[in-house]
């Protein structure tokens, strides 16, 4: 590759990255450290069960008390492929005492998601009605998914 060449493509490089720069800080998302946080917010004293992971990450499963959280950190991939996702379930008596069950992405590549975020922390709560999303700049929780009757075995 001649160096001209090298040098439009550095150039290319720079120029979509610099689309997605988040306005406060000037950092693209790629070298933001991003923090996730899923919570367990039930009532009763329920215990909340979180497996997570990525495509190349297997993160584990935990079982949560109420108020307390899971969290991980990372740096997004430069490609924009970075991807996670939990499987969340709680046992109660709301699904005839079968419990209830969530799947959901908790990061991807997603402007919106960067925001409410706030650049750096995406906060996940699990409730009694659902699963929220922190809008951190907001302050407010905002539901995202509902429970689904049963648990998967996992």
């Amino acid at each position: 590759m001649s160096s001209f060449n090298g040098f439009i493509l550095l150039l290319l490089v720079f120029a979509f990255t610099v689309v997605s720069v988040e306005p406060r800080r000037g950092l693209p998302p790629e070298f933001t450290r991003w923090h996730v946080y899923v919570v367990n917010g039930l009532s009763d004293g329920r215990m909340l069960f979180v497996h997570c992971k990525s495509r190349d990450n297997d993160l584990g499963s935990r079982n949560l008390d109420v108020g307390t959280n899971f969290t991980w950190s990372f740096q997004q991939h430069i490609f924009r492929r970075t991807l996670f996702w939990c499987y969340v379930s709680k046992d109660d008596n709301d699904y005839d005492g079968g419990g209830a069950h969530a799947s959901f992405k908790v990061f991807w590549q997603d402007v919106l998601l960067f925001h409410k975020c706030s650049w750096k922390d995406c906060i996940w709560i699990a409730k009694d009605d659902g699963i929220y999303i922190k809008n951190v700049p907001r302050n407010a929780d905002e539901f995202r998914w509902q429970w689904k009757p049963g648990l998967l075995q996992h």
